[in-house]
């Protein structure tokens, strides 16, 4: 239990903290958007019930390893969006004006 804890609350705060961050980024459509960002929490559920599966059925440790992988590459996707987004991205002038005109309305 101590280890299960431990992995629960400090993988869900770094994905809180990493979807945050994405949640800002440029992603279109929002659903897929959405989808990344809910992904990464169903994952580390996938994979701590699966860790007390396997002490039932031991073909469940294949997926721990999905899961850890699914995570991985998750955190991975949403890190180098946001990285780029902030860092490199140039926004299109046609984005820009909308963006800008949707301010000066309100």
């Amino acid at each position: 239990m101590r280890v299960s804890h431990i992995h629960l609350f400090g993988l869900t705060f770094i994905f809180f903290i990493t979807s945050l961050i994405f949640s800002h980024a440029y992603v279109r459509p929002v659903w897929l958007k959405s989808l990344i960002v809910a992904f990464p929490f169903v994952t580390i559920l996938m994979d701590i019930f699966s860790w007390y599966l396997t002490k039932i059925f031991e073909p469940f440790a294949y997926v721990i390893v999905i899961s850890g992988g699914l995570m991985g590459g998750c955190f991975a996707f949403m890190w180098v969006v946001s990285m780029y987004q902030m860092w490199l991205f140039k926004v299109s002038e046609r984005f820009a004006a909308r963006s800008a005109s949707r301010r000066t309305i309100g």
